[in-house]
């Protein structure tokens, strides 16, 4: 599992209580991940294996993206199980627990959204518009950028209280340490 070292600035009491506890676990029901590149395979595969939700659902908006995420995941997961870290139960128990779907309405009634997009505002600030239409008044949603405002992607979301900023090191699955923030 991933443990956090919080840095917080700014941002909604909301996001501050959620973020200022590195002791207290969250958990949610249903999570989802947007994006199944590089950062966001690892970062749907150790959500998974946290056992922090019931379900991840794992979105790409193309087949063959979601395809090629769902061989990193088990790639990733194969290699624990040779190197003895995890059980092939515990690998099928893991991707159990995940959804892969290019159906956004998939993630409509999450709880807690991790965004691992392309660094590209105007791709995020859309994506963001629309699950801000769409999901539920209470999901939190969470973007993974290194460089890009999340002051901006809070706004358009419509939901600026629930919105945090999380980054996660690479390979995701082997690191300990995520840096997680709020916009100003």
């Amino acid at each position: 599992m991933v443990s956090s070292n919080f840095t917080i600035r700014g941002g909604s009491a909301f996001a501050k209580r959620l973020m200022s506890s590195s002791s207290s676990a969250f958990t949610f029901e249903k999570t989802a991940v947007v994006g199944l590149g590089l950062m966001g395979h690892g970062i749907c595969q150790v959500t998974a294996m946290s056992k922090s939700c019931s379900q991840v659902v794992a979105y790409e908006n193309e087949q063959k993206f979601l395809d090629s995420g769902k061989l990193r995941i088990e790639k990733s997961l194969n290699a624990m199980i040779r190197k003895e870290r995890i059980t092939q139960k515990e690998a099928d128990d893991t991707l159990s627990r995940i959804l892969f779907t290019t159906d956004v309405d998939a993630i409509a009634d999450t709880d807690f959204i991790v965004e691992a997009v392309i660094e590209n505002i105007d791709l995020k600030k859309n994506l963001y518009s629309h699950l801000g239409d769409v999901c539920q008044s209470d999901t939190i949603f969470a973007s993974n950028t290194s460089s890009l405002s999340i002051t901006e992607m809070a706004e358009v979301s419509g939901r600026e209280d629930k919105f945090v900023g999380v980054h996660f090191f690479n390979p995701v699955q082997l690191m300990k340490v995520s840096i997680n923030y709020v916009g100003l």
